[in-house]
């Protein structure tokens, strides 16, 4: 039997296999078929119909899922452009070349530009320059098919500069061939500014605007590691002496405002070859690197000095200041925790020595520092437990030499070094603080132990007591001290007050200070007057009772006529002002007879009795007493 023919169903479509059956159709008009070719022929044309059936139903099942695809992708470009648009962080799509596709609503918001100002641009164009370099290095990066976080910068369309947080994504085929980019970005300007405060808080003073002492620790540390073998690190600690009289008399404001101007001068004179720092309050680091090492310390502190030696002009004052430094030197193989402490033992020195100088560590002065830090340890356990007590120098009526009055001193009995002297521990009492209730438990023991005396029935004198700085500067130093009077009984006008010429430097604050005290009845004097700055001019206003004559003045009365002249102006002043006066340091008798000469009232001094003790005091009262009594005089 001849073949059939036959069509290739190289292509399985639905139209191949009808032009089949219709062959079979033809062929079976045109030959003739015997029986069984016919069935065969009839069947295989049925098999064909029926797999062209079939075909077209797949077909048509095929076009059907294709159409649900594209309705799902429909849909899910939908849900991505909803989600592109609506989502509240910036994201922009970019093709190989760098160049915009699409970018959503919200990265107008950061940058200020429409869609359609970017679409086509490369993203180079918005870059600021300091960071193109890096922001190109990473694209190159995600093209490579990585994921990549970085910080970067863009221009916003209003000119200005914005730091953006970044992540770049690869956009990929069905083959893995990367074909663009996804850009993330966030705004975090705003949150760098407040990371930028929060550092410049933490490494530097609010109030000069120069480094702390965290930071300047910080930069001794690298001037040590980057010093050469020839190089000398120098650290200085500077103090401004008597800035808290400064700070307590004439306002806070001017305080700063000296501190202000302190430490522009400070910079301007280290800017070259170191660095200042305001390490706290009224201290102040200089950092200083000497590349040869031929600056010798003296030259330093003077260097430092001359930028200090013009006075500062605030508001209308006129200030002349006085520092004291400390020094410490050390190379490459020195260790910054170390030089700050040697600047600091160093200054501590300078300070005891007088102020107005400066001090070059010494390994030997860490015996002083330690004994120092065990002494004020010391002082704070010696409040506690009343380790004090009272010696009391007579003040004397110089016509008829009879006790008019005592001055109350401290001593501290130590009980390992003994008898302290105040001049070790009143500085450090000064310091810390503890001056304030240490001159509160001054003032309560003078006066119980003078109430003690009244009730003995010796003769009533007053008590003075010295004032320290940070005392008078107490708001409620008057209801202290009401107190304390109610406490022990004692009338107010035989406790005596003493204030330094100093303390009235505010003018407006002493008066007022002084008036309220008067009030309670007591009596004021001004001690060590003609060594401080007050003007005579202020001083009539002032509620005060007596003048105390520097010892100063008194020791040299006999050998320098201008201690004399000023000795005689201040007892010539005082009587205008119906004040009394009494010398302090009286030591000799032709010292007496100057005083008595040009008519002083009372003298202090060892020419009549050094200080003594409560119960020598006692005795010296009785025994004027009984004189008294007896009708004779110790004049």
């Amino acid at each position: 039997m001849r073949k059939p023919p036959i069509i290739q169903p190289n292509s399985l479509a639905v139209a191949a296999i009808a032009t089949q059956a219709v062959v079979f159709v033809v062929w079976f008009a045109v030959d003739g078929l015997s029986a069984d070719d016919s069935a065969f022929a009839w069947i295989s044309a049925a098999c064909m119909l029926a797999a062209g059936a079939g075909l077209l139903w797949r077909y048509r099942s095929e076009k059907a899922e294709e159409a649900h695809i594209e309705r799902k992708l429909a849909q899910k470009d939908e849900v991505f452009t909803s989600l592109f648009d609506s989502i509240p962080v910036a994201i922009t799509l970019l093709d190989r070349t760098g160049a915009f596709v699409r970018t959503n609503p919200a990265s107008r918001v950061i940058t200020g530009y429409a869609e359609e100002d970017m679409l086509g641009k490369s993203f180079t164009e918005f870059i600021h320059v300091n960071h193109l370099n890096e922001t190109m290095r990473r694209f190159q990066q995600t093209l490579a098919g990585d994921v990549s976080t970085f910080h970067s910068v863009i221009v916003l369309e209003s000119g200005y500069p914005a730091d953006v947080h970044v992540t770049t994504l690869p956009i990929k085929d069905d083959k893995r061939n990367v074909t663009g980019i996804i850009a993330i970005y966030e705004d975090i300007t705003k949150k760098r500014q407040t990371e930028e405060r929060i550092k410049h808080m933490a490494y530097y003073d609010d109030l000069t605007g120069l480094p702390n002492r965290r930071l300047f620790r910080d930069l001794v540390a690298e001037y040590l590691v980057s010093a050469g073998d020839r190089t000398r690190i120098y650290v200085v600690l500077l103090n401004v002496d008597r800035f808290k009289l400064v700070n307590g008399s004439l306002g806070q404001d001017i305080g700063d405002m000296l501190l202000l101007q302190l430490a522009d001068r400070l910079n301007r004179s280290v800017s070259d070859f170191g660095a200042a720092a305001r390490m706290e309050g009224d201290e102040f680091g200089i950092l200083f690197r000497d590349a040869e090492g031929a600056v010798l310390p003296g030259d330093l502190a003077r260097r430092i000095n001359q930028e200090l030696d013009e006075p500062f002009l605030i508001q209308d004052y006129t200030l002349h200041i006085t520092t004291s430094m400390g020094i410490a030197a050390g190379s490459a193989d020195a260790d910054e925790s170390a030089l700050l402490k040697n600047a600091g033992t160093a200054l501590s020195k300078a300070k005891e020595k007088g102020k107005n100088g400066y001090e070059l560590y010494t390994p030997e002065m860490d015996e002083l520092y330690l004994s120092k830090f065990t002494l004020e340890n010391d002082l704070r356990k010696a409040i506690q437990e009343g380790e004090f007590v009272l010696v009391y120098q007579p003040q004397v009526h110089i016509p008829s030499f009879e006790v008019v009055g005592a001055e109350a001193l401290i001593r501290w009995r130590h009980p390992e070094r003994g008898l302290v002297s105040p001049g070790d521990f009143i500085p450090i009492a000064e310091e810390t603080g503890l001056i304030v209730p240490l001159s509160e438990w001054v003032i309560r023991e003078a006066c119980r132990q003078n109430r003690a005396w009244q009730v003995e029935g010796l003769p009533p004198i007053p008590v003075s007591v010295n004032l320290s700085v940070r005392q008078f500067l107490q708001p409620n130093l008057t209801e202290r001290v009401a107190a304390i009077l109610i406490e022990t009984d004692l009338a107010p006008e035989y406790l005596e007050l003493e204030i330094t010429e100093s303390m009235t430097m505010d003018v407006e604050f002493a008066t007022a200070a002084l008036i309220r005290l008067k009030e309670l009845g007591l009596r004021i004097s001004i001690d060590d007057f003609g060594t401080g700055y007050s003007s005579l001019n202020y001083l009539k206003s002032f509620p005060v009772d007596k003048l105390k004559i520097d010892r100063s003045f008194v020791r040299d009365i006999m050998t320098d006529p201008n201690d004399a002249a000023i000795v005689r102006t201040i007892i010539t002043m005082a009587h205008h002002l119906n004040q009394t006066v009494i010398a302090e340091g009286v030591e000799t008798e032709e010292q007496l007879a100057y005083l008595r000469t040009y008519g002083c009232d009372e003298l202090q001094g060892y020419l009549y009795s050094p200080p003594l003790t409560p119960e020598k005091l006692r005795e010296r009262l009785l025994d004027e007493a009984k004189r008294a009594r007896d009708g004779t005089s110790t004049a």
